[in-house]
């Protein structure tokens, strides 16, 4: 590990990440973590996006999301959550705090193909403006594509410069490897050695058995129009022309020649520069756009499983938990708590009152049973004494026969 022992948070936690690949959205970060996986030096748990930094540290504590890299032995550990590319400056302090070594991996793709593939997404799982549209709607209009487009969470996810700038500003160069998912295309045996080189792992590796020309998760069909794809370079245009001089200056790359397209396009510029190219340095804003990965329901997660017999989830912007026995899951409510610390001590204390309740159910079946017992033992011993004395009837016989006696 790397990671200095006599940091106080080893109180805490005993084996923290090595890497993250902070790759924004649709720019290749699946396909990077499967190849990764197959590393015998590396280790990406089985939940490549845990989003710890982007939404679920609020929730759960540090330990939680440490508890995913224990498995990893003395392989290098990490994760890969597109969101954190978009984290404000005052969580990507709080990341160089607890993981001050910390590695990160960032690729970028032509921003008009990110942008148009990442609208496909946000309508499948119906995230940023399609989050109430049907779910058989049967089409979408060119109007609801724009409106996509002019969102501020896919724009806030595809603004690289106002990314690398935030990233550059809390760690150094040489903990930040820049490179570009159009190379999966054109280099993936050279891209992956560069990683795996930046990591600390063995570049030579022989990647016959990795998933090196395989598509992993590809994205939802559908081709961009013409119309579109001219308003997209209009909106992005000029943005991307930042980035290019900010990468050059800083890190000394040049952009693949498919940006050319989006770079060299004749389209307008919008009359009025969007909030999220605008506010790329406002903490308070990105906070703002970050919340909305909170109530996506493509951010389900489990959190916990069988604790105290129940499942724990994340879901919309709180923590779920539910009974793991089926008949129970549909007699009792879901509890929802704020915190996991919460949620324990809801799911503790509803166990309690179900003991306490079982308990009273008990005693007052016992008492029940006291009871019952009690009456009939007076009645049996009153039977016993009417057997032990003479019947009436044997009386009024015995004095009848007194009376005929003779004196």
């Amino acid at each position: 590990m790397w990671q200095n022992s006599a940091d106080p948070h080893d109180r805490f936690c005993h084996r923290r990440p090595d890497f993250l690949v902070i790759s924004p959205p649709k720019t290749g970060s699946t396909w990077l973590a499967a190849n990764l996986r197959h590393h015998p030096g590396l280790f990406v748990p089985e939940v490549k996006e845990v989003k710890y930094f982007s939404s679920l540290f609020k929730y759960l504590d540090f330990g939680w999301y440490c508890d995913h890299f224990n498995p990893a032995g003395s392989r290098r550990a990490g994760e890969a959550s597109p969101s954190y590319a978009s984290l404000p400056l005052a969580t990507i302090r709080l990341i160089r705090n607890l993981l001050p070594n910390i590695k990160l991996v960032f690729l970028m793709r032509e921003p008009v193909s990110r942008a148009w593939s990442h609208a496909k997404h946000n309508h499948r799982y119906r995230e940023a403006n399609f989050a109430h549209a049907p779910s058989d709607d049967g089409g979408v209009t060119d109007d609801a594509w724009r409106a996509n487009f002019a969102h501020d969470w896919p724009l806030v996810a595809g603004d690289y410069f106002g990314q690398l700038r935030r990233w550059s500003a809390v760690f150094p160069a040489e903990q930040l490897y820049v490179g570009f998912y159009e190379s999966i295309a054109t280099r993936p045996g050279a891209l992956l050695r560069d990683v795996f080189r930046f990591l600390g792992v063995d570049s030579e590796i022989d990647l016959t058995n990795f998933p090196v020309e395989e598509r992993i998760l590809p994205g939802p069909p559908g081709d961009l129009s013409l119309e579109l794809a001219h308003e997209l370079r209009g909106l992005l245009r000029d943005r991307t022309a930042e980035l290019v001089d900010f990468t050059r200056d800083q890190f000394g790359l040049e952009v693949p020649p498919e940006w050319r397209v989006t770079l060299d396009s004749p389209a307008p510029a919008p009359p009025n520069q969007p909030a999220a190219f605008r506010l790329a340095g406002d903490d308070e804003y990105l906070s703002g756009v970050m919340r909305l990965e909170e109530t996506f329901a493509s951010g389900h997660r489990l959190v916990l499983s069988d604790y105290r017999g129940y499942d724990i989830a994340f879901s919309r912007g709180a923590l779920h938990a539910t009974p793991r026995d089926a008949q129970r899951a549909l007699s009792e409510a879901p509890l929802v708590a704020p915190t996991l610390e919460e949620m324990k001590e809801r799911i503790t204390t509803r166990l309690l009152e179900a003991a306490n309740a079982r308990v009273q159910a008990v005693e007052d079946e016992l008492r029940a049973t006291r009871a019952i017992t009690s009456q009939l033992t007076a009645e049996l011993a009153e039977l016993v004494a009417m057997a032990r004395r003479p019947s009436l009837a044997r009386r009024l016989l015995h004095s009848i026969h007194l009376s005929n006696l003779p004196n």
